[in-house]
């Protein structure tokens, strides 16, 4: 039984990595396409629900751009559509093999994300309160800096007692990195390549983010240098 469960999971790590690759396929193309801007992090004009999601101000987040970019219907149209159960097919860009979302239909009153983006790469102003999209020129290391990660969801497991958020909302920081395949979780970098990681890596055990010079490999902002993860 249990080489028939490790070789379960095994399978959902290769599923979700090649799910997680496609993402960063096309935020490439994404940011091609745009002048190098990136995709915003979410769209909170109504909280994370297929109404937001289908809202005009939202065709630029992340989970409808780079969506659409992969000829997929967005969240927005799959909310618009009134078909909910769509974004939970195993086929569904956006739907990660061992998440635990829930068995029954609570799943459907919105949409629950696996995968989210990096919510440090997109910081508000404090004179006008608005939170830039920033450009793929202003990541100072994109081999190191993290765009998407699999994000905790509430049943998911915490590695470290001290990790927050498993909102399952759109976008995640780093205390909400979750290690969903034997203690380890996805993470895509801005220069496309994916790494297995476990939150330790990334957390200390009060859960505050190590930094480069605690010996972290991994970088959680656009400028490590002017904003520290």
């Amino acid at each position: 039984m249990q080489v028939m469960r490790n070789g379960r999971e095994k399978a959902q790590q290769v599923r979700a990595t090649q799910k997680i690759k496609d993402l960063g396929a096309a935020f490439v193309a994404y940011t091609g396409e745009n002048g190098g801007l990136l995709p915003r992090e979410n769209h909170s004009g109504s909280g994370d629900t297929w109404q937001a999601a289908s809202e005009e101000a939202a065709s630029e987040v992340w989970y409808n751009a780079l969506i659409l970019n992969m000829a997929r219907k967005s969240v927005g149209e799959i909310g618009e559509a009134g078909k909910p159960q769509l974004f939970y097919e195993d086929g569904y860009p956006l739907f990660v093999p061992g998440a635990p979302y829930p068995k029954s239909e609570k799943k459907l009153e919105n949409p629950m994300f696996a995968i989210g983006m990096n919510s440090r790469l997109q910081r508000r102003d404090n004179d006008t309160g608005e939170k830039p999209q920033g450009t793929l020129a202003s990541i100072q290391a994109p081999a190191s800096t993290v765009i998407f990660l699999e994000r905790g969801m509430p049943k998911d497991e915490k590695v470290i007692r001290s990790q927050a958020n498993f909102s399952a909302s759109p976008k995640a920081g780093p205390k909400a990195f979750a290690g969903r395949h034997n203690q380890k979780g996805l993470l895509l970098f801005a220069d496309g390549h994916v790494e297995v990681k476990s939150p330790r890596d990334i957390l200390t055990g009060s859960g505050q983010v190590k930094t480069l010079e605690e010996g972290s490999s991994v970088v959680w902002t656009r400028d490590p240098d002017d904003d520290p993860n």
